[in-house]
């Protein structure tokens, strides 16, 4: 289960009532795995009284406070209330005490990314694409300059190129900065990631055509390779008065989630299959056994019925000798005791082996 809620809780509306008068709405939320916010819908679709603003600060000063009766309801679909805890990725509800160290340190002030205006003495990936630029700038159609753009997942238009240039660099040396690792792969669909905690981040810088209502030609994006569908935020981009530069050391920590929860994907899909091997060959050991068990069952009922032929066969021989005095060899009769015996040694498991 690679996405799973939280948990699922069902309370009455009397016990919830009392919870929520006895303990902060914020602090209750989190017992039942769910925002306040969501926690106060429940309480309004359930007519159920919760204290407003300044309750908990007047009641720890002293100050006198007034608690809202419960009122009373009729409808029986409001006496017990289902509580759905949010939708998480299961590696991601408790997050590792790795990401919650690399998260805090990308918070404080010295690891700030600043982003310089021009660009100087660029990252060596970068400084490779831009040579590779310059020997592409015949290119009359851009279909090359397109491509190498392409191997740093780079798509921007030539005059937000100078910007682009800027962020990137800035990213990929504070990345490295922080002991992280690049990857190109020629052949691959998005060819440039950042190994981040063993995983593979894939990240591209795209320009994103303007609003119309905007003065501008296009605005930057920065957007991660990911699909989970577990909530991680993956896009960041210019809005009306910030600019992606100043979300760089966001960006980093939705790179450090993601890696986080690739990972803890990846581990699942390895546990399932681990668990469905384990199965299948637990499946084959005892359809083995039962095989066996059938063969030697078997065995013994082979064993027995030759044991039954041979003392049937003896009786059949006793009465021929008593009515004919001898049975000549090569007669009828030998050469029918003889089959018979042969018969009764190939289906005897003993004889047979």
């Amino acid at each position: 289960m690679l996405l799973e809620r939280s948990k699922e809780t069902k309370v009455s509306r009397q016990t919830l009532y009392e919870q929520v008068w006895a303990t902060p709405m914020s602090k209750l939320a989190k017992q039942y795995e769910v925002s306040d916010v969501a926690l106060a819908k429940q309480c309004r679709k359930h007519d159920i009284p919760y204290p407003g603003m300044g309750y908990w600060r007047r009641k720890e000063t002293g100050k006198p406070v007034k608690q809202v009766p419960l009122p009373p309801t009729l409808d029986p679909n409001k006496q017990m209330i289902t509580i759905r805890g949010a939708i998480l990725p299961v590696a991601l509800r408790q997050m590792s005490e790795d990401l919650v160290r690399w998260i805090n340190e990308e918070r404080e002030e010295r690891q700030k990314l600043d982003v310089p205006h021009r660009l100087t003495n660029p990252h060596p990936l970068l400084m490779g694409l831009l040579a590779d630029l310059e020997r592409a700038k015949d290119d009359s159609s851009g279909a090359a300059r397109r491509k190498i753009l392409g191997l740093l997942n780079i798509h921007v238009g030539p005059q937000l190129l100078p910007r682009a240039y800027c962020i990137l660099d800035t990213l990929l040396k504070g990345l490295e900065a922080r002991g992280y690792q690049f990857k190109v792969e020629q052949d691959h669909e998005h060819p440039f990631g950042v190994i981040m905690n063993g995983e593979r981040v894939e990240f591209c810088l795209l320009q994103e055509d303007a609003p119309s209502d905007q003065n501008v030609r296009g605005r930057l994006c920065l957007h991660i390779s990911y699909q989970r569908g577990d909530g991680l935020q993956i896009n960041w981009r210019d809005g009306k008065t910030t600019r992606l530069e100043t979300c760089l050391n966001d960006f980093v920590i939705g790179l450090l989630k993601v890696a986080e929860g690739q990972k803890a994907w990846r581990l699942e899909l390895e546990a399932i299959r681990t668990q469905s091997r384990r199965r299948i060959e637990e499946g084959q050991r005892c359809e083995e056994e039962l095989a066996r068990q059938k063969a030697l069952e078997q065995e013994a009922v082979n064993w027995a019925k030759a044991q039954q032929l041979r003392a049937y066969l003896s009786e059949v021989k006793n009465m021929l000798i008593q009515k004919h005095g001898k049975i000549e060899q090569g007669s009828p009769a030998d050469q029918w005791l003889t089959w018979a015996h042969q018969h009764a040694d190939r289906i005897d498991p003993l004889t047979a082996k």
